[in-house]
């Protein structure tokens, strides 16, 4: 069976404002920079994707990796997981991380788009899955500039959005006081019977990260996300032997080779790799496959359409991050019902651009 040929590439960028301004340790962000990424194949079909690199002025360097990576597929049939395999079979020069693996999610983010569109099925299903709700969380709060007094009433606003029954807080305010009233805060509005997540955001050491996660412990909190720098392997091992609060970490896994040392090292108890930085679809389907072999429970790290088909095909998945960070340039964005985000019935991902502001939002690369 021949498949279609691929024949073009568009590659374009945003900065698109956010809806609520993203404080932690790692920096304020007002804006989400994203490169979009459209395959066109010679039957018509048009593969879409977009990845997130966070800064705006490293984005004409992965759009030339990009166009330099996909050199190497054009003129070819379409095999999204053989293009995957070969680039990844020669970065000795390269490297498995960075832009290049950026560069790398964004062209196999978009050839999934097309296969899956060319079979006309869902990209779960054309991955072996089946279409169903996925269980999610709600993301796009409780950022360290909420104040501690304004906790319950954002909390409330969550919940209400998508009917969610678990959040996240970010952690690592002033004093750890501050941290425990938002915390007990949030807790009223969601409930005790209800999950409560925290992210760090690396923002301690290890011997700061020992002290504050001893006191919050104790308090309820489903898991402890990136404590600590995340490429700290060994104040890992140690945090871990000292918590009874999981550690949970994998969002800058560059590639599955990080997270299978991670895994192999026994670091963390739950991993959340990065669909951009994980290598996209087929580095995903890899890194679920060794999950499953250490029977680890892996959930997602935004890119919340794509991520949460792949949650349906994932043996150990977890829990899918929600965001509305890019639903300003989505044609149809993905529905949310009682907490979980609803897969839409179309063939590939269901995603489309709006190409006026993608316009508006413009990055000259």
């Amino acid at each position: 069976m021949n498949m279609p040929i691929i024949k073009s590439l568009s590659v374009k960028a945003a900065n698109i404002p956010l809806n609520r301004v993203v404080v932690g340790k790692v920096g304020k962000f007002e804006n989400w920079a994203v490169i979009v990424t459209e395959i066109t194949c010679s039957d018509g079909t048009i593969g879409k994707g977009y990845i997130g690199p966070y800064l705006a002025n490293y984005m004409p360097a992965i759009a030339s990796t990009i166009k330099e990576l996909f050199k190497n597929i054009e003129g070819r049939e379409i095999a999204p997981y053989q293009f995957y395999n070969e680039v990844m079979n020669s970065t000795s020069l390269m490297g498995r991380s960075g832009i290049a693996t950026y560069a790398l999610a964004a062209l196999d983010i978009s050839l999934w788009d097309a296969s899956s569109k060319i079979a006309n099925e869902p990209l779960c299903v054309h991955l072996g899955g089946s279409i169903g709700p996925v269980k999610s969380y709600n993301s796009c709060g409780l950022w360290l500039d909420n104040n501690k007094n304004d906790s319950y009433e954002e909390a409330q606003k969550l919940i209400e959005r998508g009917g969610f029954d678990i959040l996240k807080i970010r952690l690592g305010r002033e004093s750890i006081d501050e941290d425990l009233y938002a915390i007990e805060n949030v807790k009223k509005a969601l409930g005790n019977e209800n999950i409560l997540l925290c992210d760090f955001n690396q923002g301690y050491n290890l011997p700061d990260a020992i002290h504050f996660l001893n006191i919050l412990d104790d308090k309820g909190l489903y898991w402890f996300e990136e404590p600590i720098d995340y490429y700290n392997y060994d104040g890992y091992k140690e945090l871990r032997s000292r918590m009874k609060t999981p550690i949970i970490l994998g969002e800058n896994f560059h590639g599955p080779d990080d997270a299978f040392k991670a895994m192999e090292q026994k670091i963390c108890d739950f991993i959340m790799p990065d669909l951009m930085r994980i290598c996209g679809i087929s580095g995903w389907m890899q890194t679920a496959s060794i999950a499953a072999a250490y029977r680890i429970k892996m959930s997602t790290h935004l890119f919340p359409e794509v991520s949460s088909q792949l949650m349906r095909v994932t043996p150990t998945a977890h829990l899918c991050e929600w965001t509305d960070w890019t639903e300003a340039i989505l044609e149809e964005p993905y529905k949310l019902k009682d907490g979980n985000i609803i897969i839409p019935d179309v063939p590939g991902t269901g995603i489309d651009f709006r190409e006026d502001i993608l316009d508006k939002h413009k990055i000259n690369l």
